[in-house]
């Protein structure tokens, strides 16, 4: 099928939290609302029982068990938000992104490029093997002369998403483009990347598929 659009972009870390929290807005916040209105309803009833008989055991059980369920519940997405954050700042690497949206699928090309300040090894492919390349040697030597010999290895995964069999949403949200999948993923665009034109392009294309 032919291609309408194709952008490249990528994410900052307040982007990536930003679309996170829209991620948990959507399709989470709901739920947690619910629980929330029923464990309030276990800890009134649990007060109520420990308030009329102050020695009967599972009023406190009850009331501790709902009140810490509670609690855990407004918790846990702040905790994966900070531990999330905080992965991606160890991996050492940089994402940048191209979506091509086609008629019938959208894939995504995901290029991972280890970051300038990470922790590298340069290393020789020989007929022995790779061989890590030691300060001082002959071949460190040579790759200092000739610098152009190292090369930087950016690793590509692909990821294709066929409309009639996959669930997919977009939204807008301040200056950036979220596409949601299947209720599990999300993709974050910010507009910032794309052109005035591209912007558009890329809203008339989910809005003409009805994925809006």
């Amino acid at each position: 099928m032919n291609e309408t659009l194709s952008v490249s972009f990528d994410n900052s870390p307040k982007e990536i939290a930003a679309a996170y929290k829209a991620f948990q807005n959507k399709y989470t916040l709901r739920r947690k609302l619910i629980y929330t209105v029923v464990y309030l309803i276990v800890i009134v009833l649990a007060v109520d029982l420990v308030v009329k008989y102050p020695s009967n055991p599972p009023g406190w059980i009850a009331g501790g068990l709902a009140l810490g369920i509670l609690i855990f519940n407004w918790i846990k997405p702040v905790v994966i938000e900070k531990k999330m954050m905080e992965s991606m700042a160890e991996l050492g690497t940089d994402e940048t992104y191209t979506m091509t949206l086609y008629d019938d699928r959208i894939e995504i090309e995901t290029h991972i490029t280890q970051a300038d300040d990470a922790e590298t090894e340069t290393v020789a492919i020989t007929s022995q093997g790779v061989i890590p390349v030691e300060e001082g040697s002959e071949a460190a030597k040579e790759i200092a002369e000739h610098p152009e010999m190292v090369q930087d290895e950016t690793h590509i995964e692909k990821t294709v998403y066929r409309l009639e069999e996959t669930e997919i949403v977009m939204s807008e949200q301040r200056d950036l483009l979220l596409v949601f999948v299947n209720r599990s993923f999300i993709h974050c665009i910010p507009e910032r990347c794309l052109t005035a034109e591209e912007t558009l392009a890329f809203k008339a294309y989910f809005e003409e598929k009805a994925l809006v």
